[in-house]
């Protein structure tokens, strides 16, 4: 069967899109523009309409780099969909070994970040287990990690029940589902956004373009790349349509996959899951290194030589990383697959 997205487009895709997140998480140190990613604020909204012009740049990845995120959910469903189809043999398993792959990369991360602002150990048992929903604080820690959780609930749901759906009925449910967020205040929808049912719209995408990828000749049309761009623009800064900002970045992302195949973003993209874990533990020490750094007084040299520099120390420690996560995970697949 013929491939919506290939190999390298896919790696490429995640190699943009992680770039986008972990810059944008750094960036919102330099300027001030917060993002509008779980909750529409219409001030943040305006801030960065009346004031993109002092900062085009830092103020677009600020505000908007989060939109790499959609992407990954995306990915996920593409990819469930691509090598499970309709049939998945031993759910039990299947849930199970994505778990521990789950634990593996975020668990580390999440045991020091909690030691060091001592969590208590029930508390962090919650957040490993992600059944941190049961405490009254149920974040999980680093913030980024609440990626972790959503993505779990995923792999469950589609192990259980979404694997069984038809994907255009599937897709016309997700639909459904995301349009009744109107009927839901802000903070409501902040904790759907915190979890699988904030996204299944991006993840319904993935499994009907893994399906059917025909429809991809109208997206890849370079004035679908030009439409697609202004309505994740307009989106970001409406309240009335901020809801489908992220399938719209999706759509968006995917019209320019064949123009960003570059050996660099496929290599990023082949890091992007270690690049994702690591990368808050560095912005965190990279603070207390460059903390000399007035980023407010507009020395542009010194604030992007910062990005670079906080960048590629992400990018180092996340191949460190990732080294230990392999053999680690190898070590785990070959007891798994005795037991």
């Amino acid at each position: 069967m013929k491939e919506a997205i290939s190999k390298n487009e896919s790696l490429a895709l995640r190699g943009l899109c992680i770039s986008l997140i972990v810059l944008h998480n750094f960036i919102h140190v330099v300027v001030p523009y917060a993002e509008n990613e779980k909750i529409f604020d219409p001030v943040f909204a305006d801030y960065f309409i009346h004031n993109i012009l002092y900062h085009p740049i830092l103020g677009s990845f600020s505000y908007l780099g989060w939109l790499g995120v959609p992407m990954f959910f995306f990915l996920s469903g593409y990819g469930l969909s691509r090598k499970y189809g309709s049939l998945v043999p031993n759910k039990l398993s299947f849930i199970i070994w994505h778990y521990l792959k789950l634990l593996l990369l975020a668990g580390p991360f999440i045991i020091v970040s909690n030691v060091l602002v001592k969590t208590p150990a029930l508390h962090i048992a919650g957040q490993l287990t992600l059944l941190n929903n049961l405490f009254e604080d149920n974040s999980i820690r680093p913030a980024s990690f609440w990626f972790i959780r959503a993505a779990f609930e995923f792999y469950i749901l589609y192990a259980i029940i979404l694997h069984r759906i038809h994907p255009k009925l599937l897709l016309g449910i997700a639909f459904a589902i995301t349009c009744s967020f109107y009927l839901f205040d802000g903070q409501i929808v902040g904790l759907f956004k915190t979890h699988h049912l904030g996204w299944i719209l991006e993840f319904s995408l993935g499994v009907y373009i893994a399906k059917y990828h025909d429809c991809l000749k109208y997206l890849e049309k370079w004035y679908s790349s030009v439409i697609l761009l202004l309505l994740v623009l307009f989106s970001s800064v409406n309240g009335q349509t901020w809801i489908f900002s992220t399938a719209f970045a999706v759509l968006f992302f995917i019209s320019i996959k064949r123009y960003i195949t570059f050996k660099l973003i496929i290599y990023i993209g082949s890091i992007s899951a270690f690049l994702y874990a690591s990368h808050t533990a560095v912005r965190n020490v990279w603070d207390h290194i460059d903390a000399s750094i007035d980023y407010m007084n507009d020395n542009l040299l010194l604030i992007f030589g910062s990005i670079c520099g906080y960048f590629l120390l992400s990018i180092i420690v996340s191949i460190i990383y990732g080294k230990f996560y392999k053999k680690a995970l190898s070590l785990i697949q070959n007891k798994f697959k005795k037991s």
